[in-house]
């Protein structure tokens, strides 16, 4: 027969096996997302920039961050911005966001101190090596066939992108 003693610790090992078990699965799956060793992210943008700002300032910061190693993770291998629907008109050349010589600051920055332009945060997403991808049909029904920055997609290079995405994030 059990005495207390005894139930309390078996309780207290089957606890620590527990936390143990979870503990090793959690860091597994932090280690390896797809297998491949290589991060894919990718970062839809679908609101139109136009009427409000703050999806695509934050989907640029989230993009430039997971480029870089803050506090020494280990930075994303790919980042693509993928524009879509009315998120094309972030790379439109012929909208307010493009054709202003003082582009107005709309986005803040992390530290909630700097403000900044989508124009300076594009600019910032490519120079640390940030993808854009533009989804075709969306483009060309807003009459974008000369865009400012990025490559059009195709069906090919766009299913490839979704496939081989470790994670997606959509705004």
């Amino acid at each position: 027969m059990f005495n207390i003693t005894n139930k309390l610790t078996l309780a207290a090992m089957l606890a620590l096996l527990t936390v143990v078990g979870f503990t090793s699965s959690a860091v597994n799956a932090a280690d390896v997302s797809s297998g491949d060793g290589f991060e894919n992210v990718v970062i839809s943008l679908k609101t139109d920039p136009t009427k409000d700002s703050e999806p695509a300032c934050v989907a640029l910061q989230i993009g430039m961050n997971l480029l870089m190693s803050p506090g020494g993770a280990a930075p994303a291998d790919d980042v693509t911005l993928f524009v879509t629907t009315g998120g094309v008109e972030l790379i439109n050349p012929d909208n307010s966001i493009h054709n202003r010589t003082n582009p107005k600051p709309v986005c803040t920055t992390p530290n909630g101190v700097k403000t900044a332009s989508l124009q300076d945060l594009l600019v910032g997403f490519q120079g640390l090596g940030g993808n854009i991808m533009i989804c075709p049909l969306c483009a060309t029904s807003r009459g974008v066939t000369e865009p400012t920055d990025g490559v059009m997609g195709d069906g090919g290079s766009i299913h490839n992108l979704f496939l081989n995405a470790d994670k997606v994030i959509t705004f």
